[in-house]
């Protein structure tokens, strides 16, 4: 099997042998396909070096009949991003959630016209939130794990403005047990109306929109652990004692 000039995304890299790359692609019309990229690594006889970029749109072709194809170019479609700080942790994230829950030749156009759009602003303007958010909910859509927020899980009943819900993964909207305060874990029903319009005008939406699509993406992780979490943890507690000295 042969695929040429197929749009895509570096999703993931690691090092192969001496002078090669296992890499994971994010395709528009083969879905996540995974590569060795030989000779990636190390400029070759002349001299020339071949190079993948993340978060820039490639023209990739590769050939190979098992599970593991052979990368054999790997063009730019418009000049490298290089992220930076908020922006480079965001994508850090975005490219290791589609890395982990992805499966492979599983093609999803939609989502990589979502992906392509989230990049570009990324590189131009900055992490957006509610794209960030939207991407997200794209995301679980589209691996049959979309949210249910229109009404209740037990009974259908539709969702009220001034009630309090859990968000259980796999069923749905319940309502609190305990209506008269809100711990972790509980959003108002206005909250959540409001994320099932896409209206994040709210800064307590954008708050439901993070904490409810962390814990439904937690499930569908089963335990494992998002590197990218933790490196921007230590980002901003590095960071902390920098912006101290600053005041």
């Amino acid at each position: 099997m042969r695929v040429d000039a197929e749009a895509g995304f570096l999703l993931h890299a690691t090092p192969y042998r001496e002078t090669s790359l296992l890499v994971d692609l994010f395709s528009k019309n083969h879905g996540r396909i995974r590569c060795v990229a030989k000779g990636f690594r190390k400029p070759n006889k002349r001299g020339i070096s071949r190079v993948i970029f993340p978060y820039t749109e490639h023209q990739f072709s590769w050939q190979g009949r098992g599970e593991l194809k052979t990368l054999t170019s790997a063009d730019c479609n418009q000049a490298p991003a290089f992220l930076q700080q908020e922006c480079l942790f965001t994508g850090l994230y975005v490219n290791e959630l589609l890395f982990r829950l992805l499966h492979e030749h599983d093609p999803h156009e939609y989502l990589y016209q979502k992906y392509s759009e989230f990049m570009l602003q990324l590189a131009s303007a900055g992490p957006s939130e509610p794209m960030l958010r939207q991407l997200e909910m794209t995301l679980l859509d589209e691996l049959g794990y979309g949210l249910v927020l229109d009404s209740e899980a037990l009974g259908g009943a539709p969702l009220l403005a001034d009630k309090l819900y859990q968000y259980v993964p796999e069923q749905g909207l319940i309502a609190a047990v305990n209506q008269h305060r809100q711990p972790l874990g509980t959003y108002r029903g206005e909250d959540i109306m409001a994320l099932m319009q896409g209206d994040f005008s709210q800064r307590s939406v954008l708050k439901t929109a993070k904490q409810l699509l962390r814990g439904v993406i937690d499930f569908y992780l089963g335990g494992r652990q998002l590197h990218s979490r933790e490196l921007y943890r230590q980002h901003l507690l590095s960071s902390a004692p920098q912006q101290e000295q600053n005041r």
